[in-house]
């Protein structure tokens, strides 16, 4: 059980989407409605070695992400309302409905050759939380996320890019404390047309060893490393991006595919 306590944890811990084209870019003044409709799946999960663990895990998450983002143009605010399903098959678990809020705020440097955006986020433990089940939507704890994204244009070509660092902080109620967590995050674009446009992206995560009762738990971390691809149009007055990652390879971690399609409304 305590292996699946720590693919639980990484299951669990706050999302940090695969980066998207134009996350870090400078937008026009205005108000942004952004929903996020995403799925993950996965029937492995992997020990500290990277080595299968279960085959028949069985886990499917569905999540909508409503978010909503105002540009000033140079100083940014964003809310972030998550609604979701999580069900593992091999522990007969599943749990549903709203999940932990996040709130954030950013402002781009003043460099003119590369937008380049620094934000903290803060996430609250208002998602459904019971400590008595291993599957949980909400983490019962708080959340401390700097970011920093990176855009640049090349003509046709673009690269998006992030760095993000989670503090994740303890839960009161079971005394555990998951592992910071890191993720690096890339993204090459390719403009097939003015409106289409598509390319890889590599997402990496690694983790910290998680504490129980104050104690370190050895060979707790995680580890995740993913890769797949963005498909983006734009219309003239929304955008849609389409994306996809497997997991090429994890560490203490469920192991499998990732699907996304997000969407941007300007008011």
């Amino acid at each position: 059980m305590t292996f699946f306590l720590l693919c639980l944890l990484a299951i669990m811990s706050p999302n940090a989407f695969a980066v998207n084209f134009y996350d870090g870019a400078r937008a026009r003044q205005g108000t942004y409605f952004l929903t996020y409709t995403s799925l993950y799946s996965a029937d492995e999960t992997t020990n500290e070695h990277g080595n299968t663990g279960k085959k028949d895990f069985g886990l499917q998450s569905a999540q909508e992400l409503l978010r909503l983002c105002y540009y000033s143009p140079d100083f940014v605010a964003t809310a972030l309302v998550p609604w979701g399903y999580t069900d593992i098959e091999s522990l007969d678990q599943s749990s549903s409905g709203p999940g932990d809020i996040n709130l954030g705020v950013g402002y781009f440097l003043p460099v003119q050759q590369v937008d380049i955006l620094p934000m903290l986020f803060v996430e609250f433990p208002t998602g459904e939380y019971e400590a008595s089940k291993a599957v949980n939507i909400g983490s019962n704890q708080y959340d401390i996320k700097p970011v920093i994204f990176f855009h640049k244009t090349l003509g046709d070509f673009s690269i998006d890019a992030a760095a993000k660092y989670f503090f994740r902080l303890k839960n009161e109620e079971t005394d555990v404390r998951p592992g910071d967590e890191l993720y690096l995050q890339c993204l090459l674009g390719y403009n097939l047309t003015d409106q289409f446009k598509l390319g890889p992206s590599i997402n990496w995560m690694i983790s910290r060893d998680k504490e129980q009762n104050g104690t370190t738990v050895d060979h707790s971390a995680r580890e995740t490393l993913s890769a797949g691809a963005d498909f983006y149009f734009r219309f003239s007055w929304l955008s849609v991006t389409f994306t996809y990652l497997y997991d090429v390879y994890s560490e203490n971690s469920p192991q499998g595919h990732f699907f996304q399609l997000k969407t941007v409304y300007r008011f």
